[in-house]
């Protein structure tokens, strides 16, 4: 399913596409992941059930066919009115220029995620480009943005990853930025 939100031009005439996506999308994600070395890459099967299973949560932007954009998300069961924010990918040549909060807002805007009310997501103090993203999207959406610790560095991860703060976005009551 197509969605109407495109972003401007890029120093191109092409334009960004948002949509949900399909098993046929898959391996450009992969592939675009692998662009984002700052990003656990999934095995290709991983991504094709985030393509398929979570396709209602998840969104890819697509520029002239190529996959430019990628949004891992899904409603936990345990609070169903919370878009989880897994993970987000975006090609070098169109990152700073909005991609990333319109792959979020894609999603949000579905009418099957009519009744997310927050965003959640799990980032490193030191991703300044998350935190500025998850930040700037609460400030565009007029919301409360609050951080807290949550997976630790050495009890969670045994020392091989960053300790993780939990940022939580809403309750969100815009859906158009």
């Amino acid at each position: 399913m197509a969605d109407d939100r495109q972003s401007g031009s890029y120093g191109q005439s092409e334009r960004v596409t948002f949509r949900e996506p399909a098993c046929s999308h898959a391996a450009d994600v992969w592939a675009l992941i692998a662009l984002c070395p700052q990003l656990d890459r999934n095995s290709l099967y991983c991504e094709l059930l985030h393509c398929t299973h979570f396709a209602d949560t998840c969104t890819v932007a697509e520029r002239v066919g190529e996959v430019v954009g990628w949004l891992s998300a899904y409603r936990p069961p345990s609070e169903p009115s919370t878009l989880f924010v897994w993970q987000i990918a975006v090609h070098p040549a169109v990152r700073n220029t909005g991609v990333g909060k319109g792959l979020i807002v894609s999603a949000l805007n579905r009418p099957c995620n009519k009744s997310v009310t927050h965003i959640k997501a799990t980032v490193a103090l030191t991703n300044k480009a998350s935190n500025f993203l998850f930040a700037t999207l609460a400030q565009e959406l007029d919301v409360p943005i609050r951080q807290a610790p949550w997976f630790d560095r050495d009890a969670h991860f045994k020392g091989r990853y960053e300790s993780e703060h939990m940022i939580a976005i809403g309750p969100i009551k815009l859906r158009a930025i």
